[in-house]
């Protein structure tokens, strides 16, 4: 019995399991490195189209105690006594983080598939936190267009 158990061990027609195992992580790293990248991109992409939209508003409105700063993944938005929204990326988590002077903070995964940011919590978009939160805030519509 003794010499079965200890043949069935060193049976070579088995795989491996510390060469499967490493297999397995290269290629799930090669595919976080993967997913890593594209959500760089996209969040990049978002706080950039974000900015712009920001800075339009403070124009198309006049505001002179309105700032907007976008760098190093951080987009913070001064409206003065309106309060400031700061928006910025979580690559270790692939997320969006807003602090809002209406809502508080919130978190925004990216779904692939809808191509949008949602709050898992709330199943609210981004593009629709802000375009309820802008619209009120100045008292007009203010589309806050995010692709």
């Amino acid at each position: 019995m003794f010499g079965t158990a200890s043949s069935s061990r060193l049976d070579s027609s088995k795989p491996d399991p510390a060469s499967s195992t490493s297999k397995t992580r290269a290629q799930l790293d090669a595919e976080e490195r993967k997913l890593l990248h594209e959500y760089e991109k996209i969040a990049t992409h978002t706080l950039e189209e974000l900015a712009i939209r920001f800075d339009d508003i403070g124009e198309e409105l006049g505001l002179d105690d309105y700032d907007v700063e976008y760098a190093n993944g951080v987009l913070t938005v001064s409206m003065g006594e309106k309060g400031t929204y700061v928006i910025n990326k979580q690559p270790p988590n692939k997320q969006i983080w807003i602090s809002s002077p209406v809502s508080g903070p919130e978190r925004f995964d990216y779904d692939y598939a809808k191509k949008e940011w949602f709050c898992r919590h709330t199943k609210e978009t981004l593009g629709t936190l802000l375009n309820r939160e802008i619209s009120a805030a100045f008292g007009g519509e203010f589309a806050m267009p995010i692709s």
